[in-house]
């Protein structure tokens, strides 16, 4: 059984989605693949540069894990560069939203090889700090992608030495010994890696994955993993061992900083063997003036009775653009609670693939986009059920303000096998302005019987009556306004087990409602953070 809807919203206006505008000649093509060659060279020479530097970081004896990434990275751009030239044209209009926001698009923008491609290790800037009041964590700093702390070290404790053992530790891949027990404890990503490689399509048989409805055609995700994995020049490597928890959360920022436009790539592998227990905080963050183009990569693996807390904020610049790829793996009875918080950027894509492989996995996954101005954001969820008993919610909402658009595609599928599975999927979206738009496409794929699925979609405008009724009673428009507008973002917020964490988001929404309407100093609320932040 295949059930799909289709829902567009766009406030005060009527939305028409163009179709692909024909065929190019061959001798329109021809400025075409020049363009494509000079960028798919431009990716050879980075991806060659990449691989020297992780040579460079090998300890001479030759049995660190950098050898391996290289045949890997290889293996990645070799795929790469087989893509078709069509698919880097940033006029093509293909799929339902003609893919605006989209890696490929601004990869074969004129501009994209004209970028700088830092591998050069400098030091964090001493000037930025993370400014969440009262927030005790560890804190683990990037970069443009470049890990930063001593070398050979586990990060969480700088006294000792990087080693994967009964400990949790956060290191570098390229220092830890491909060999014994860290080639076993890692093995699982690097054949995830390798497996992923030049894969083939194919839509004869029922397959078990999320892709099988779209024909095989939706496959991106995967593609820009190989970007990454011939780009990237150093893995995060986050461990917990059996049964380990830590005394409070793990935060990694990220920072995103370049004097001229730039391309950074990260990647982020973390493993959580049975029983461990984690919040995971990762904040990507910009200097407010740098024009940054960033592509992550979080793998995580989620072994039986394993339990994660995982929070994505970003907040970066206008010019910069932004767009992370999140792969979870869960066994047996693991629990996985994510949040997903845009609050700003220029352009953003997030692509999230949740595989509940065995029975009594559970996934939460919940997201908040607020967009204005001339901001685009997309946020694209694959719940693969592959297993009996899983159960995976879904929720997602965003605000769309001036001529900002948000764009939200989930798919969850169902295997044959996968009977008494729970799957709940929504999307609601507010449009403040007449020229925002939001656009879902919600979708189930499901192949048995003895299951418990919905989707839904919500597009539409702050509750007139609501308003009507807060006015009455003497509230101000706008106030009324903004107090609906932080209620509705209440419920993807309160959830946040980190107390200060959660108070700062709830602080940076008020915040940016606020500013959308009127200066904070005119409103009328008593609000406690106008005297403590």
């Amino acid at each position: 059984m295949i059930l799909e809807t289709k829902d567009f919203g766009i406030r005060s206006q009527n939305f028409a989605h163009r179709a692909c505008s024909g065929r190019k000649t061959d001798a329109g093509l021809l400025p075409i693949r020049i363009e494509m060659q000079t960028l798919k060279e431009t990716i050879r020479s980075w991806a060659q540069e990449t691989a020297r530097h992780r040579k460079s970081k090998q300890d001479g004896t030759g049995q660190g894990f950098g050898e391996t990434m290289n045949e890997i990275a290889a293996q990645a751009l070799d795929c790469f560069l087989q893509l078709p030239d069509p698919m880097f044209d940033p006029d093509a209009r293909s799929g339902m939203f003609g893919e605006k926001v989209s890696l490929w698009k601004e990869l074969g923008s004129p501009d994209f090889t004209q970028r700088d491609f830092p591998l050069t290790q400098a030091p964090f800037p001493e000037s930025f700090r993370c400014d969440i009041k009262g927030l005790d964590v560890y804190q683990i700093l990037l970069y443009n992608g470049r890990v930063c702390g001593p070398e050979g070290k586990n990060l969480l404790d700088p006294a000792s030495e990087a080693v994967l053992s009964e400990h949790p530790c956060v290191c570098r891949l390229d220092e830890l010994a491909a060999t014994g027990t860290h080639k076993e404890k890692l093995q699982p990503f690097l054949d995830e890696a390798r497996q992923a490689l030049c894969r083939k399509e194919t839509t004869t048989h029922v397959k078990d994955t999320a892709d099988f409805a779209q024909g095989g055609r939706d496959t991106a995700m995967e593609q820009s993993k190989w970007l990454n994995r011939c780009l990237s020049a150093e893995t995060l490597v986050i461990y917990m061992p059996k049964e380990a928890r830590l005394d409070k959360p793990l935060q990694i920022v990220s920072l995103c900083h370049g004097e001229k436009p730039s391309f950074v790539a990260s990647q982020i592998w973390v493993l959580m063997e049975e029983g461990a227990s984690l919040s995971l905080v990762e904040c990507t963050d910009s200097h407010p003036k740098a024009e940054v183009m960033a592509h992550s990569l979080t793998e995580i693996r989620l072994e039986k009775e394993a339990s994660l807390e995982y929070i994505q904020l970003q907040n970066v610049g206008d010019s910069c653009k932004v767009f992370h790829d999140l792969s979870v793996q869960q066994a047996r009875s693991s629990r996985l609670a994510s949040y997903n918080l845009t609050l700003n950027g220029g352009l953003t894509r997030n692509n999230l693939e949740v595989n509940l492989n065995q029975e009594d996995a559970r996934a939460e996954l919940l997201g908040l986009y607020l967009q204005d101005h001339e901001q685009m954001a997309k946020t694209q969820v694959k719940v693969n059920h592959k297993a009996p008993k899983t159960y995976s919610r879904e929720l997602f909402k965003g605000v769309i303000d001036d001529s900002a658009s948000a764009y939200f595609k989930g798919h969850v599928f169902v295997s044959p096998v996968a009977d008494q599975t729970e799957a709940y999927q929504s999307n609601r979206n507010l449009l403040i302005s007449p020229k925002a738009q939001a656009h879902a496409k919600p979708y189930l794929e499901i192949y048995a019987d003895d299951v418990q699925c919905n989707h839904g979609v919500t597009v539409g405008q702050l509750d007139e009556d609501a308003l009507f009724y807060m006015r009455c009673r003497g509230i101000p428009a706008d106030t009324a306004r903004r107090l609906l507008m932080r209620a509705y973002a209440d419920e993807i917020l309160k959830p946040i087990s980190v107390d200060s964490l959660r108070e700062w988001m709830t602080f940076l929404v008020k915040k940016r409602f606020s500013g959308q309407l009127q200066a904070c100093e005119q409103c009328v609320l008593a609000c406690p953070e106008k005297k403590t932040f």
